[in-house]
C-alpha cells in the first residue's frame, strides 16, 4: 500500500544521512566571566541550557578563567574545568554530573553516573544544601528533566516510582499532575490526562502495541520495577510522533551504561489480601553488568503470584417502562425506570504477572551508539465468580418513586432467581522488540530506531467466558422486594420463595453463555531523525526525520449460546427431558466463600450458593465447540471479528533556538509535520459475506514551544500545536457484537475520521528550593469533530429472528467542542526546619477540567460533558526520608464523571461516583544495600459507585481488597 511512499522515505533517510557525517563541531556564544568555578558553572548551566548537578565542597575554593566567545557547550565546559581535578559525565535523569578525576572516574562514553546523595543544584540560592539518596534525589532528577525539556512535561524517576506501591504503570501515572485512572478489580486500568483519553504510550520512544481489545497496552500488564522514568509529555513538538490529543506517555526503561560498572538489586515480598485473606508474593530482580567503558548488559524481572477477593453489586441497567404504577392510584405510569436485576457477585481470582526486560547498549566509538530492547509482559488471571441473580419484571405489588421517576423500592411477583457460577480467564501477552543506531559528533547527530510489537490474548473479564444459565425447576415461585433508598453499597432485597434458594437441586438448565474476546494484534514502526547544530543567530538546531507506522489488529467477541433443548441428547442422562446441575460436567455447587459484602450496612442475602466451574471440562462433556471467530455454527462467529490495517507516513521539519532578549534567555522550537494515514477495514456482513472499506486521512500539523527564564528559578513556557488523534481501531471496525441478555450491541464505523484539535499551553514554573518546585498551569482545546455514541433500535438480520430487536450504538463524527482547564503543582522538600523535621516534603498537585461537547443527555436533554473527564482531581503526598527510615502515604482523588452515553430506554447515562485512594509505603535501612519493606495498596477499601443519570439509579458498586506487600529488598 505504500512501497512507494516508503521507497521515497528511505531515499531520504540517505540523502539525510550522507549530509550529517561531514558535519563540523557546534558553535555557541557565552560569556562567562572570570571568578569562582560555582560562579562560572553556574552561568554555563543558564547560558547552555543544560542543568547541572555538582557537590559544593567538590568546587569550593576553585576559580575559574571564565569563558568568552562560540564554541561547542561540551568544549566550552571541558576549558572551565581544565586543571581543577573535575570532569564531567551525563546523569541518567537528563543532567551534566561534575565529579572529581582522581577517583579513577572516567569522562568516556561508558562513565557511571555520580552519587548525588551529597549533590548540589547550583540552580538553587541555598548554599551547600544537601539533596540525599533516594525520595528527594528522584524528585530533584523529575525537576532537571523537567526545567531541561523543550516542552512542557511532567516527570517520576525510578526511585519516586519505586517509593510508593503501585502495581502497574496506570497506578504509577496517577501521581502526575492531569492524569486521572480507573481501575478494574482493583489494579489501575486506563487513564486520562486532563480529562482526555485520547493519548499515546510509548516505551523509549517506541510505538506500543498491546493485547487490548482496541490494540491498547492493557498497562495492569507492565510492572513499573522495570523504569527508570515516566515522562508525560503535554505539549508537543514536531518531532514527536502524533496520536496524542491529550498527552504523549513515554515509559523509559533503564540503560546500562547510564549505571555503576556492576548493578545486582532484588526484591522478595509477601502479599496479603485481607477479603481473600490469602497470602500470595511478588518479586524483582535486576542485574546490569559493563564489558569495558563501550559495552553494557541489563536483564530484569518482576513477577508476582497473588489470591484476590471482590465484591460487586450490579443492577445489569435499569429499564424504561410504562407498565409500573408508581403512585398507586391503581393506574400504570408511564416512563418510568426499575432495575433489571439484583445481582450479588463475588469473584475469587488467582493470578500470575510476569514482566522481563533486557537491553544490550553498545558504543564502539565516542560518536555511535547502538541499543537493543526488549520486553515482554504477561497478565494470567484465573477467575471463578459467584453470580446470584433475581431476574426483575413489572408485575408490581407495590412501588415508590422519586422525583426522577426512579422505581426506588417496590414488590414484584414471579422474578427469577439464577445462582449463577462464571469461569472468567483471562490471558494477555504483549512484546515489544527494539533496536536504534546514533550517531553523532559536536555538531550532527543522525538517529534510525525500529520496532516490532504484538499483543495477543484472550480476556473472559468479569461477566464474560463460560456459564451454565440455570433457572428455577418449574412449580419453583419466587417474589422479591428491594429498596435503594437506604444509600447503601448494596439495596436492600428479600426473597418470598416457595423453594430454597440455596437448593442446587431445584435448578434445571435454560442455556449455555459461553463468549471470548481474542485479540491478535501487530505494530511496526521505523524513524530516521536527524540534526544539525548551527551557528546562525539564534537558530541553534536544525531537525528533520521521517516515520513508517504498520498496526494490524485482529480481534473479536465470538459466543455460543446454545438452548438446553439442543443439549438433552449429550447430557440429559436419566431422560426426564431436562438437565439438571448434577448432570453439568465440570459444575460443582457448594463452596463456601463466606458473607457477601461484609461490612456494609443493609438487608440483602449475605450466604450465597458458591461452587467452582470448569468450561474446558464443560465443553468437553457436552460436545461443545470452543469459540472460534471463524465457526459459522456459533450464534456469533465472524461477524464479531474486527480487522483493520493502518498505515501511517510521516515527515517533519523543525527549528530550535535561544537567545537573549533585555536580559532575559530565552529557548525554544518551532515546526511542521505532515502525516498520510491509510486504513483498510475488512468486516463481515453475514457469516460468509465480507466487504472491505478503505480510507486514507492527511493533516499538517504545525507546533511551536517557547521557554522564558525570568531567573534561574523562574520559568514561564508557552505551547501552541495542531493535534490529531485516530480513533481505536476497534471504533473502525465494521463488526457487530450483540448482547442478548440486554438486548444491546455495538458497530464500528470504518468512515470515522479523527480527532482533530487546536491548543494552547502555559506554564508558570517555579523552582523555589532543592527538590523544590510551585508550577501552574492553563491549557485551553478546540476539538473537530467529536465522537460521539448513536443508538437506534434495529432489526439485525441472523439474530433478531431469535432474539429481538437491539439497541445498536455506533461512533459517528460530531459537532465541534472545547476542553480547558488548569493545573497547580506543589513540591517541597521542608530543609529549613529543625531536625528532625527537615526530613519532611509533601507533593500536591491539583487539576481543574471543563468542556464542552456535541453530546446530549437522552432524557433530559443537557450538554454533557466529556466522558471519563472528572472536573477535579488532585493527588497530595507526604514523605518523611532520613538515613535509617522512609515513609510515604498518597491520597488521590477525582470526582465524579461520565462513563458513557445511553438511551432513555436503558436508563441514561453511566457515571462513575468520585472516589480517593489511599497508598503508602515505609522502609527501613538494614545496611547500605539492604531495607525492610512494607506497602499498602486501597488502605481505605473505598468502594467504587455507578449510576445511571441520577445516584438512586444505582447501577454498580465494588469493593476490592486491601493489600499489604511487606519483605526485603537489596542492591549492590
Amino acid at each position: 500500500m505504500r512501497s512507494t511512499s516508503l521507497a521515497a522515505a528511505l531515499a531520504a533517510s540517505a540523502a539525510m544521512l550522507a549530509i550529517a557525517v561531514p558535519a563540523q563541531a557546534q558553535q555557541r556564544s557565552f560569556d562567562i566571566p572570570p571568578g569562582s568555578l560555582k560562579a562560572a558553572l553556574d552561568a554555563f548551566g543558564k547560558q547552555s541550557g543544560r542543568p547541572l548537578i555538582y557537590r559544593a565542597a567538590d568546587v569550593s575554593g576553585i576559580n575559574s578563567p571564565g569563558f568568552r566567545g562560540s564554541n561547542s557547550p561540551e568544549r566550552v565546559l571541558a576549558a572551565l574545568l581544565r586543571g581543577t581535578g573535575l570532569s564531567s559525565r551525563s546523569g541518567e535523569a537528563g543532567a551534566i554530573a561534575i565529579v572529581r578525576s582522581g577517583n579513577g572516574q572516567s569522562t568516556g562514553a561508558g562513565a557511571s553516573p555520580p552519587d548525588l546523595s551529597q549533590a548540589e543544584l547550583p540552580a538553587e540560592s541555598v548554599e551547600d544544601e544537601i539533596v540525599v539518596s533516594g525520595i528527594r534525589r528522584s524528585l530533584q532528577e523529575s525537576i532537571n528533566v523537567k526545567r531541561a525539556a523543550g516542552s512542557i512535561v511532567d516527570v517520576i524517576t525510578a526511585q519516586d516510582i519505586g517509593k510508593l506501591p503501585d502495581q502497574n504503570v496506570a497506578e504509577s501515572l496517577s501521581r502526575v499532575t492531569g492524569v486521572q485512572i480507573s481501575r478494574r478489580e482493583g489494579d489501575g486500568s486506563n487513564f486520562t490526562i486532563r480529562g482526555i483519553s485520547q493519548n499515546r504510550l510509548e516505551i523509549n520512544g517506541r510505538n506500543f502495541i498491546g493485547p487490548g481489545n482496541g490494540g491498547n497496552a492493557a498497562l495492569e500488564t507492565i510492572s513499573p520495577e522495570i523504569l527508570s522514568s515516566i515522562v508525560v509529555i503535554k505539549s508537543p513538538t514536531a518531532d514527536m510522533p502524533e496520536g496524542a490529543l491529550g498527552a504523549t506517555v513515554n515509559l523509559r526503561t533503564k540503560r546500562p551504561l547510564e549505571l555503576d560498572d556492576l548493578v545486582v538489586a532484588g526484591r522478595i515480598q509477601g502479599a496479603y489480601a485481607d477479603q481473600a485473606d490469602h497470602v500470595g508474593y511478588r518479586g524483582s530482580a535486576l542485574v546490569s553488568t559493563k564489558l569495558g567503558d563501550r559495552f553494557g548488559v541489563l536483564a530484569s524481572v518482576a513477577y508476582s503470584d497473588t489470591q484476590t477477593l471482590g465484591y460487586s453489586f450490579d443492577a445489569g441497567g435499569w429499564t424504561q417502562t410504562n407498565t409500573i404504577d408508581g403512585d398507586g392510584d391503581g393506574v400504570d405510569d408511564p416512563g418510568l425506570f426499575r432495575p433489571n436485576r439484583f445481582m450479588a457477585r463475588i469473584f475469587d481470582r488467582a493470578e500470575q504477572r510476569l514482566t522481563l526486560n533486557g537491553t544490550a547498549q553498545w558504543r564502539p566509538t565516542d560518536q555511535l551508539e547502538i541499543i537493543l530492547d526488549a520486553t515482554y509482559n504477561h497478565l494470567k488471571r484465573q477467575r471463578n465468580s459467584v453470580n446470584y441473580q433475581v431476574l426483575f419484571n413489572n408485575n408490581d405489588v407495590d412501588a415508590t418513586v422519586n422525583d426522577e421517576g426512579t422505581v426506588v423500592a417496590g414488590t414484584f411477583q414471579g422474578v427469577t432467581v439464577r445462582p449463577l457460577i462464571y469461569d472468567e480467564p483471562t490471558d494477555l501477552k504483549s512484546t515489544l522488540f527494539g533496536g536504534s543506531v546514533k550517531w553523532e559528533d559536536d555538531r550532527a547527530r543522525v538517529r534510525l530506531d525500529m520496532s516490532y510489537s504484538r499483543g495477543k490474548g484472550s480476556d473472559g473479564g468479569p461477566g464474560a467466558s463460560f456459564a451454565y444459565v440455570v433457572v428455577p425447576r418449574t412449580g419453583s415461585v419466587a417474589n422479591a422486594s428491594y429498596d435503594f433508598r437506604p444509600g447503601n453499597a448494596v439495596p436492600d432485597l428479600s426473597i418470598d420463595a416457595n423453594f430454597d434458594p440455596n437448593d442446587p437441586t431445584r435448578y434445571q438448565l435454560l442455556s449455555i453463555f459461553d463468549y471470548d474476546a481474542v485479540t491478535d494484534n501487530k505494530g511496526y514502526d521505523a524513524r530516521l531523525d536527524w540534526e544539525y547544530q548551527t551557528d546562525w543567530g539564534i537558530l541553534s538546531s536544525v531537525e528533520a526525520g521521517m516515520r513508517y507506522e504498520r498496526a494490524e489488529l485482529l480481534a473479536a467477541d465470538p459466543q455460543n449460546l446454545p438452548v438446553a433443548a439442543s443439549l438433552l441428547a449429550a447430557g440429559d442422562r436419566n431422560g426426564d427431558g431436562i438437565l439438571t446441575v448434577d448432570e453439568l460436567p465440570g459444575l460443582s455447587y457448594g463452596r463456601d466463600y463466606g458473607a457477601f459484602f461484609p461490612g456494609v450496612g443493609g438487608t440483602f442475602p449475605r450466604n450465597l450458593l458458591g461452587g467452582t466451574l470448569d468450561k474446558n471440562a464443560a465443553r468437553d462433556g457436552l460436545g461443545l465447540a470452543t469459540p472460534d471467530p471463524y465457526d459459522t455454527r456459533i450464534t456469533v462467529g465472524p461477524t464479531s471479528i474486527k480487522d483493520v490495517t493502518q498505515e501511517t507516513l510521516g515527515a517533519y521539519l523543525k527549528a530550535n533556538f535561544e537567545g537573549m532578549a533585555g536580559g532575559v534567555n530565552y529557548s525554544g522550537n518551532a515546526g511542521l509535520r505532515y502525516i498520510d494515514t491509510a486504513r483498510a477495514t475488512l468486516g463481515y456482513l453475514s457469516p460468509t459475506l465480507t466487504n472491505v472499506i478503505k480510507s486514507d486521512f492527511g493533516y499538517w500539523l504545525p507546533s511551536a514551544n517557547l521557554s522564558v527564564d525570568f531567573s534561574n528559578d523562574l520559568t514561564l513556557r508557552l505551547a501552541a500545536a495542531k493535534v490529531v488523534s485516530r480513533p481505536s481501531l476497534n471504533q473502525v471496525s465494521a463488526s457487530f457484537v450483540p448482547n442478548t441478555v440486554s438486548m444491546t450491541g455495538s458497530r464500528g464505523n470504518p468512515n470515522l475520521r479523527p480527532f482533530e484539535a487546536m491548543q494552547a499551553d502555559a506554564t508558570l514554573e517555579w523552582y523555589f528550593a532543592q527538590a523544590s518546585s510551585l508550577t501552574g498551569a492553563v491549557f485551553y482545546k478546540k476539538v473537530d469533530s467529536f465522537t460521539v455514541n448513536t443508538v437506534t433500535h434495529e432489526f439485525v438480520p441472523g439474530f433478531s429472528e431469535r432474539f429481538g430487536l437491539f439497541d445498536i450504538s455506533q461512533p459517528q463524527n460530531g459537532e465541534d467542542g472545547t476542553i480547558q482547564g488548569f493545573e497547580i503543582a506543589w513540591q517541597h522538600a521542608f530543609r529549613f526546619l529543625p531536625a528532625p523535621f527537615d526530613n519532611l516534603g509533601i507533593q500536591a498537585n491539583y487539576t481543574y477540567v471543563d468542556s464542552r461537547t456535541p453530546l446530549k443527555d437522552a432524557i433530559t436533554g443537557d450538554r454533557l460533558p466529556l466522558p471519563g473527564l472528572s472536573r477535579d482531581s488532585y493527588t497530595l503526598i507526604g514523605y518523611y526520608e532520613d538515613k535509617i527510615f522512609s515513609i510515604r502515604a498518597a491520597y488521590t482523588h477525582r470526582s465524579k464523571y461520565l462513563n458513557s452515553v445511553g438511551g432513555a430506554a436503558s436508563g441514561g447515562n453511566t457515571y462513575v461516583a468520585g472516589r480517593g485512594q489511599l497508598d503508602a509505603s515505609a522502609q527501613i535501612n538494614l545496611t547500605p544495600n539492604l531495607r525492610l519493606t512494607v506497602e499498602g495498596i486501597n488502605l481505605t477499601k473505598a468502594i467504587d459507585r455507578q449510576y445511571l443519570g441520577e445516584p438512586d439509579r444505582l447501577t454498580f458498586t465494588a469493593r476490592e481488597d486491601r493489600r499489604i506487600f511487606f519483605g526485603v529488598a537489596a542492591s549492590f
